[in-house]
């Protein structure tokens, strides 16, 4: 019996290798089945071979029925197991039948032939039909087609168990009017009981967990030394030990309980765990505020936080624990800021350099800063012809050092309508009636005065209650800055510096030297930020 269920797995494998058939039938002790896949002959022959048969062999008018039968539906040529396997042309009358051809299987046995042709061939031809033209038809092996036919031999059968049956077999396929069941098939009636054939009798389920799940609808187990059905959670075993059905619904299924559900018979109830209270829809649970009430944590420093036990006293952010009290925590201690580190009560605070400024992308860095016209460049030390300025500024070069000089953006015609040079930056206004879109483009809106827009620059705008002064000042500044110009071309000094656009301005440090006269050759350039 053991060798047998042995043989039973096996076979039982053969219905899950390789592509399901489309479909199939069992006739003179052999099942065919039907393949929709565009090969060639010996594809299709390996096909076959790996899940156990080998290409149909249609040998009698009963097998070529059931080829009929199963190709209906189809269209396209199918191949069939003749093939031409002379190495020559002999001059012996070939087999009569066969025009000198072979079955597959090494024979040329048959009952049975439908040529399109009977003009001997003496080259490797293969054989097929199609449902269109049920003759054989001779044509390159080579050639792929729309399918092939599988056979399988059959030794073992059982009978059929009456209408309204489900037959599957081993070889991928199921059909009810299955008259000759081939072993290892497995039968479902209508009532949901399931079948086995073995050894040429039907076995109820549940049988061996090993062969199709024992014929379990859920699960098979084994207890002691029989096999046993068993169903999923929330579901019985009928009455013909094979089938589940539900045992009932859960009702914390739909209880949408916040926390955790208990079922009570076909009620339920939620719960909630430790530091928790149910709120009065009886399914939300809210966290009890033990810091309620009474000041629980007195220290300055320190805040109570409500725990499922109670509460804590913690400390706040930049203050530590020591000997239940909450300490300054000194975060300069660290390191975080590039230039200058103040410690402060609860936080800390960075500064820069003079000739530097905290960023405002990042409050940890510092960037060139110059408040003034020109300001000393930053060299360095120990290449002093290196140097770098601030946004806005152009390195020049005075006496044997370096300075940087405001740049007038103005000249590059940055704005609309109006504009006013500031230092590192500039100011862009427009005329009564108009206000300032996109920091450069000046827009007709009736009923809007004179708006100005401030660029990004490197030193703080002017309110406005000193703009009229600080304009005046500007003035001032480049007018002066006008006659440098002047003063320093005509001593034809070299001049560097940096122009940067706004997606530049992301990398503050990413400083490089740009000259007066490249700055020239890209006051063209349109919508210029500087800080």
């Amino acid at each position: 019996m053991k060798a047998f269920l042995g043989a039973v797995m096996a076979l039982a494998l053969l219905g899950v290798q390789g592509r399901k058939p489309a479909q199939g039938n069992c006739v003179d002790e052999s099942c065919v089945t039907l393949h929709a896949e565009r090969v060639d002959f010996d594809s299709a022959q390996k096909s076959c071979q790996d899940a156990g048969g080998h290409l149909m062999t249609v040998r009698s008018k009963r097998a070529n029925s059931v080829v009929s039968e199963l190709l209906t539906g189809s269209t396209g040529n199918f191949w069939i197991g003749l093939k031409y396997t002379r190495e020559s042309c002999s001059t012996e009358e070939p087999t009569l039948d066969l025009k000198g051809y072979t079955w597959i299987t090494g024979d040329a046995a048959t009952n049975f032939t439908n040529w399109k042709s009977l003009e001997r061939v003496c080259s490797q031809k293969c054989v097929s039909l199609s449902k269109e033209d049920s003759a054989w038809t001779e044509r390159d092996c080579n050639h792929a087609v729309q399918g092939y036919l599988c056979e399988y031999e059959v030794t073992t059968k059982c009978p059929g168990l009456g209408p309204q049956v489900l037959y599957e077999t081993p070889f991928g396929f199921a059909r009810e009017d299955l008259q000759e069941i081939p072993s290892t098939s497995n039968a479902t009636d209508h009532l949901g009981t399931k079948y086995i054939c073995l050894e040429g009798d039907w076995v109820k389920a549940p049988w061996n967990c090993e062969v199709y799940k024992g014929g379990c609808e859920h699960n098979c187990s084994k207890s002691y030394d029989a096999s046993v059905c068993t169903c999923f959670p929330g579901y019985k075993l009928e009455s013909n030990n094979v089938r589940c059905s539900r045992a009932r619904i859960d009702p914390c299924l739909r209880a949408n309980c916040s926390h955790k559900c208990v079922a009570k018979g076909q009620r339920y109830a939620c719960e909630c765990p430790n530091g928790y209270d149910l709120l009065q829809d009886k399914k939300t649970c809210k966290r009890i505020d033990n810091c309620g009430g009474e000041r629980l944590c007195p220290e300055e420093n320190s805040y109570c936080a409500s725990t499922a036990g109670g509460f804590e006293c913690r400390c706040k952010k930049g203050f530590r624990k020591e000997k239940d009290k909450c300490e300054d925590e000194d975060e300069c201690f660290s390191g975080p800021c590039e230039h200058i580190c103040n410690n402060t009560v609860g936080s800390y605070q960075c500064e820069c350099s003079e000739g530097y400024r905290v960023s405002s992308e990042d409050k940890h860095k510092c960037t060139l800063y110059c408040p003034h016209s020109k300001c000393p460049a930053a060299c360095d030390y120990n290449n002093p012809h290196q140097c770098d300025c601030p946004i806005g500024y152009v390195l020049e070069e005075d006496l044997g050092s370096y300075i940087c000089v405001d740049i007038d953006e103005c000249d590059s015609r940055s704005c609309d309508q109006h504009c006013i040079n500031t230092y590192g930056g500039y100011i862009c206004t427009c005329n009564k009636g108009f206000h300032v879109t996109n920091s450069t483009t000046c827009n007709e809106t009736e009923g809007i005065s004179t708006t100005p827009s401030i660029i990004p620059t490197s030193r703080i705008p002017p309110t406005e209650q000193s703009l009229v002064g600080g304009i005046l000042g500007i003035i001032v500044g480049i007018v002066i800055l006008i006659l440098l110009i002047v003063c320093v071309t005509h001593h034809q000094m070299k001049r560097c510096g940096k122009i940067t656009t706004d997606k530049e301005q992301k990398d503050m440090h990413a400083l490089q030297q740009v000259t007066t006269e490249n700055y020239a050759k890209n006051q063209s350039v349109s919508n210029v930020h500087y800080i």
